[in-house]
């Protein structure tokens, strides 16, 4: 048994382009099969199903987007969705062209639907999936969705073949990314670009390890020179930290007495605002409540709602099956009364019918006695005339003698004229009964013709009705989406009113802490500002840290480096003098001051620094330009590092630099350190520029504030009233629904019953159109009846001369009898009108009779077919009495529960009110009582700010106490080991430890009156004279460190450099491994591939020849393949100089070999003989029938020389703009 392949069972297209409603293409035969039909009848719409299943975008289908695929033609109602769906299986093939085995349970039907939107949805035998696992799927089933290998279009059979030798790009495909992906060594294109990419990095970073080996070695070599320091230095550093720990600790000493005033200030605020809160707590925590009880109860309102809706849904769905068992039992009723009606009139029919019969029978019997009666007296007056005319014998023998001569001439035509009117009125009987009949049925067809149009105004009312009620739901859902998107609108304004008030009153909190802090900012820059208010200083500008700006990452750092801060920028000397003569007359304090035209020319242009590290100077954005040289003259060529590590490498490097880190560490040039202690300066300068705030400002906030608030009551309002009208036409809607629902089945019932009188109209037509028989028959009896009425008339005429010739001898008798004969004769003659007037009154009675006795017949059966009707309407109706009851119990049930559930929902929706105005009462509580707490809350940050400030200034100072060291000088450098050892301990700081030739040096701790002694600017002056003698010396401390550490990092950098060549060596090796497998894997099948491609093209041709070869035969990935042919009886060509004909062979003798390589299980054709001639097509059909029986092949053609071969065939035809199909089996309708 051949192993299972997969094949197309059959397609089902619903409403696909040209297809309408729901149509089968198939079923497939498993091996040949082609679709055939006229131009434009929707063959290649079948190819685009395929295209919609397998995942293809719109434009591949020749349309513009999905929603036009949805089949649209005159005459058909607008359709939602449009869907295909493949049925496939797995089989095995048997001997025997037609026999295969489907494998068990291996069906799969893959089908995707598009709608309007231009959405679609993916299903894999019924549940719904997506586009990745389709096609995941498929693939896996030996599908090429890749390279659609299966899948020819219409035109595209000649692009394989003329692929270009190698894609120009990534994104385009060329004959050798064809091939390579068939083969299947694309798969090593990825793992070789990345060991490529390997081997590259690996040789730069291989070179780069080279590069840095060879510079730490030179480098090494150059500090082979370098051992001696010197100790002057080492002593003015000494005498540098005496000078700065005599001023640090008066300055510390200043601090301590401001600390203390700030924290009595502090603590009097603290106290006051506990006391505030204290007062406050009872309400907050109330607050607190409600806002919790309320949450909970809006879980409970949405918990409740859910629950309502349940239930009247759940009511809904009884109260639709109450009025389709209402709607059943009208109609029952209705039918009922209808028969009861029919019943009745049959059996008054039925008992006419009867009482005529007895009464026809009654008069069949008088008649029968006055025509014997009469006989009797005609016999008797008959006598009386003989005898007369016996008494005038002879008088009227002669006259006598020549009426019986001519009665004798006139019996013979009496008879005739007899016999033809008696079957004149037998014809004419029957031909009455059966005009009765046909309108019988005519007019019982009019009554139901006139029903029919009642109905039909009732239906066009109910449609109406309906239509209005679904434009009102409509409109109700249009409210409600607008009021929906009216809510999340009503959402966006919310937070835009919350964020506006929240910015507006943090705005206000703040405006008021900056004035605050104005207003307790130090009173020497206090009453210098107020002075330059007032107009009478003109120069004075604000404290340096005031006039720019930092980012806050280095707040710390310029708050460190920068001592400068606090001194306030004037003009010249001249407003500097007149500031401190200011301060001086009002005994307000000291100030430093930064004279900008004092400040010679500087060059601000940005520097080179140690490993790129920034300026602080350039990290500062100042207010104006003009203040620039100033933050300069402050900070100098100060660099800002990440870290102490990074700053000592700078710092301690070939050029001395003044370096902080980011957490406030500092060294200067001279080689201090300063930094530690548990707090670090921060807050000298800010992030941006603070606008300057007047109570003018604050006032217009606070209006702001107050504004906005209100807007924001107003909204609330206007939201709860928005939000109470959708709760309302949401409610709305289910009752419209209900109602909609109603009509529908009253409009269904009425429907109903228009067919079941239509059905009885077309019974009635039947009934009433004429009968063959009847219609023969009677057209027969008129026929006959005129033609008895001819004759009658011609023996009429025939026999009026000898009748006339008798009346004439007959009133001679009676001129010749006289009255007395006369008379007799009158009485005869009444007689025998009489006798003839009783026998066609005895003939009528007779015809009525019989057609009452008919009547019976049918109006007996009616009635029993009626009443047997009756009962099983009658037991029909008791069981939908007991459904209803049932069903209304039931409804009843859930209507008390939904009222319940209603009025629950309304108490919880007045409690959630109630609970929200209670928390909004409380909330504009809490907003005022937070109004004071802001106030204490900004003077208490401002002492305190001020209290942080004063400690973090003394502890500044004390830090940079604590940092002061000094050197022990005298000691010779030849322990390496112990002097790294101090090297790290002390940060680089040279320690010795042999050899003491001075005492070693301490710090003298000064009495609070010796500080206050002292000169602070004489001590100032002697630092600033030292450090600039100190930051002019370029001592090398750190040589024997940096020899011994460039050492260190030789060997490193030699070991890293092994590393990186050993991994390079293997990633080559790798290279050269998966190089080697793609070449040798891609030649194996690309050999078999054009082995395979010259025969197939010498079999379809009959002659020709045709091969694959390489542009490049070293290196076939380098220039691509070149597909080359030569058709019979011409040479070499490529296949761009080919004919269209020449092309489609080379392209399909293409398809052919890959087939033969990797088979794909089917393959699905358009008109890929379009550019052959009769002999080719012969040849390909042939080829297609005998030798590729492994696979599936749909072959879209308009040639026979196609479909006469195919096993199975499928016609597409076009019939009203709708597309239909037909499939035979050819063998099944050979002729034999």
């Amino acid at each position: 048994m051949s192993s299972p392949r997969l094949v197309i069972k059959k397609m089902v297209l619903i409403n696909f382009k040209s297809y309408c409603g729901r149509q089968e293409i198939g079923p497939f035969h498993k091996s040949f099969s082609s679709i055939v039909g006229p131009n434009g009848s929707g063959k290649s719409n079948v190819i685009d199903a395929l295209l919609f299943v397998f995942g293809y975008r719109a434009s591949k289908m020749r349309q513009a987007k999905l929603s036009e695929l949805i089949h649209s033609s005159k005459g058909v109602l607008t359709l939602d969705y449009c869907a295909v769906e493949v049925h496939f299986h797995e089989i095995h093939d048997l001997p025997g062209s037609d026999d295969f085995e489907v494998v068990p349970q291996s069906d799969l039907i893959i089908s995707r639907q598009a709608f309007r939107n231009n959405s679609s949805k993916y299903f894999i035998s019924g549940r719904q999936s997506n586009y990745s696992e389709v096609t995941t799927l498929l693939k896996d089933r030996g599908i090429d969705l890749d390279h659609k290998r299966f899948l020819i279009l219409q035109g595209e059979v000649e692009s394989i073949a003329q692929m270009k030798p190698k894609a120009p790009n990534e994104h385009e495909d060329g004959l050798l990314e064809y091939l390579e992906d068939i083969i299947g060594t694309s798969k090593y294109k990825t793992p070789i670009e990345e060991a490529n990419e390997k081997i590259e990095k690996y040789n730069e970073e291989r070179l780069e390890k080279l590069h840095r080996v060879k510079i730490v070695e030179k480098e090494k070599q150059s500090l082979e020179e370098k051992k001696k320091e010197a100790e002057d230095f080492l002593r003015e550093e000494n005498i540098l930290a005496m000078k700065k720990s005599a001023f640090y600790q008066r300055q510390i000493l200043e601090l301590k007495h401001e600390v203390e005033i700030s924290a009595r200030a502090v603590n009097q605020l603290k106290d006051k605002l506990e006391e505030e809160q204290g007062k406050h707590t009872q309400i907050k925590q109330d607050t607190q409540n409600l806002e919790d009880r309320y949450k909970k109860s809006i879980k409970e309102y949405q918990n409740l709602e859910k629950e309502t809706n349940q239930i009247l849904k759940e009511l809904s769905s009884y109260e639709k099956e109450n009025i389709h068992l209402e709607e059943k039992k009208k109609h029952a009723v209705t039918k009922q009364k209808k028969l009861l009606k029919t019943i009745q009139i049959d059996r008054h029919a039925l008992s006419e019918a009867k009482t005529s019969i007895r009464y026809n029978e009654d008069d069949l019997i008088a008649r029968g006695k006055e025509i014997a009666q009469a006989e009797k007296s005609l016999e008797a007056e008959e006598k009386k005339l003989e005898a007369i005319r016996e008494g005038l014998k002879g008088k009227t023998e002669k006259f006598s003698a020549q009426i019986e001569e001519k009665q004798r001439e006139l019996a013979p035509w009496t008879e005739k004229i007899n016999s033809k009117q008696s079957a004149i009125d037998v014809a004419q009987s029957e031909h009455n009964i059966l005009k009765e009949k046909m309108d019988s049925t005519k007019r019982a067809l009019d009554q139901a013709e006139n029903d029919v149009v009642s109905l039909e105004d009732t239906r066009r009312s109910k449609e109406q009705e309906i239509i209005t009620t679904r434009n009102k739901i409509n409109l109700i859902k249009k409210e409600i989406s607008q009021l929906e998107l009216s809510s999340k609108d009503n959402n966006k304004i919310q937070e835009k009113l919350r964020s506006s008030l929240a910015a507006v009153r943090q705005k206000e909190e703040e405006a008021k802490a900056l004035l605050q802090s104005t207003q307790s900012r130090g009173q020497v820059l206090t009453s210098l500002l107020k002075l330059k208010d007032s107009g009478r200083i003109k120069g004075l500008y604000d404290r340096l840290g005031n006039l720019g700006v930092i980012d806050d990452k280095y707040d710390v750092a310029v708050s460190t480096a920068c001592q400068a801060l606090d001194n306030i920028v004037v003009d010249s000397v001249e407003v500097g003098q007149s500031c401190i003569e200011y301060l001086r007359k009002n005994n307000l304090g000291r100030a430093q001051f930064i004279l900008l035209q004092q400040l010679s020319s500087m060059d601000l242009s940005p520097i080179q620094t140690p490993e790129g590290v920034p300026r602080l100077f350039d990290l500062i954005k100042p207010k104006e330009q003009k203040f620039a040289p100033a933050f300069f003259k402050a900070l100098q060529n100060t660099l800002v590092a990440k870290d102490l590590q990074q700053a000592s490498r700078i710092a301690y490097g070939k050029q001395r630099w003044r370096v902080v880190t980011l957490d406030g560490q500092l060294i200067d040039k001279s080689g201090t350190m300063s930094g530690g202690g548990t707090k670090v300066n921060r807050g000298g300068m800010s992030s941006k520029f603070v606008p300057d705030v007047t109570p003018e400002i604050v006032s217009n906030l606070e209006k702001e504030r107050i504004r906005l608030e209100n807007q924001w009551r107003e909204f609330k309002d206007q939201r709860k009233n928005s939000e109470d009208q959708l709760l309302h036409k949401k409610n709305e809607i289910p009752e419209l629904e209900l109602n909609l629902s109603k009509l529908d089945m009253d409009l269904n019932a009425c429907i109903k019953r228009i067919a079941d009188t239509q059905k009885r109209i077309n019974e009635l037509r039947q009934q009433n159109k004429p009968n063959v028989e009847d219609g023969k028959r009677m057209q027969k009896i008129l026929t006959q009846i005129k033609k008895l009425t001819t004759e009658l008339e011609d023996l009429k005429g025939q026999s009026s001369k000898i009748d006339d010739e008798i009346k004439m001898l007959h009133e001679q008798i009676l001129q010749a009898g006289g009255d007395k004969l006369r008379s007799q004769k009158y009485q005869v003659d009444s007689i025998k009108e009489k006798i003839v007037m009783i026998n066609d009154r005895i003939t009528s009675s007779q015809v009525a009779k019989s057609k009452a006795e008919k009547d019976v017949s049918k109006f007996e059966t009616s009635i029993t077919k009626n009443e047997n009707e009756m009962e099983q309407l009658k037991q029909e109706l008791e069981q939908l009495e007991v459904d209803i009851r049932q069903k209304a119990e039931i409804a009843r049930s859930i209507s008390d529960r939904a009222n319940e559930a209603k009025q629950v929902l309304d108490d919880k929706k007045e409690e959630l009110d109630e609970i929200k105005t209670e928390l909004d009462e409380k909330t504009e509580i809490i907003n005022q009582i937070r109004a004071v707490e802001v106030e204490i809350r900004n003077k208490l940050e401002d002492c305190e700010r001020t209290l942080a400030e004063n400690k973090q200034k003394e502890n500044h100072w004390l830090g940079l106490l604590g940092k002061l060291t000094l050197h022990e000088i005298g000691y010779n450098i030849y322990d390496i080991k112990g002097f790294f050892k101090k090297i790290y301990i002390y940060i680089f700081r040279p320690i010795f430890t042999m050899n003491r030739d001075e005492p070693r040096p301490e710090f003298q701790t000064y009495t609070d009156d010796e500080l206050l002694a002292m000169d602070k600017e004489n001590l100032k002056n002697e630092i600033e004279s030292l450090n600039a003698k100190i930051q002019d010396a370029n001592p090398n401390l750190n040589v024997l460190l940096e020899y011994r550490r460039c050492e260190e990092e030789y060997k490193s950098r030699v070991k890293d450099l092994e590393e990186v060549t050993s991994i390079r060596d293997e990633c080559k090796r790798q290279y050269d491994e998966l190089r080697k497998l793609r070449l040798e894997e891609f030649m194996n099948g690309f050999t078999l591939i054009s082995q395979k491609l010259k025969e197939m093209y010498q079999m379809i041709t009959l002659g020709g020849n045709a091969e694959l070869e390489c542009c490049d035969s070293l290196d076939p990935f380098s220039e691509g393949i070149i597909f080359s042919v030569m058709p019979p009886k011409k040479s070499w060509k490529n296949i761009s100089n080919l004919s269209g004909g020449e092309k489609t062979l080379s392209s399909l003798a293409l398809v052919f070999a890959l087939h033969h390589y990797k088979p794909t299980p089917l393959y699905v054709m358009d008109e890929i003989d379009a550019a052959l001639d009769f002999r080719n097509v012969s040849i390909v059909a042939n080829y297609i029938k005998e030798r590729t029986k492994n696979a599936q092949f749909i072959i879209i053609s308009l040639r026979n020389n196609i479909f006469e071969l195919a096993d199975r065939l499928v016609g597409i035809y076009k019939t009203n703009n709708m597309t239909k199909s037909i499939t035979i089996s050819p063998r099944d309708i050979m002729i034999p």
